[in-house]
């Protein structure tokens, strides 16, 4: 799945996001972003997660890794 993947959404993008759905100012969206990106790169790291994107409703998701849908396909 990695392949596919050019670029996960950049801090930028999920703070005007954070800043659209939950009304928060510059400051607070920035430090939120930073936060999540953070705990996805750590997702990502611990072989949880490919990336993650806005999805064609704008919402972010995450990119399952290979291993982790495998292991769903299981139960």
């Amino acid at each position: 799945m990695s392949d596919n993947i050019s670029q996960s959404a950049p801090l930028a993008s999920i703070s005007s996001y954070l800043k659209r759905v939950n009304g928060l100012d510059e400051q607070q969206a920035q430090l939120e972003a930073q936060q999540i990106i953070h705990d996805f790169q750590r997702m990502q790291r611990q072989g949880y997660i490919e990336g993650w994107y806005f999805d064609e409703q704008g919402h972010l998701a995450l990119i399952p890794s290979d291993d982790v849908l495998a292991r769903m396909q299981e139960k």
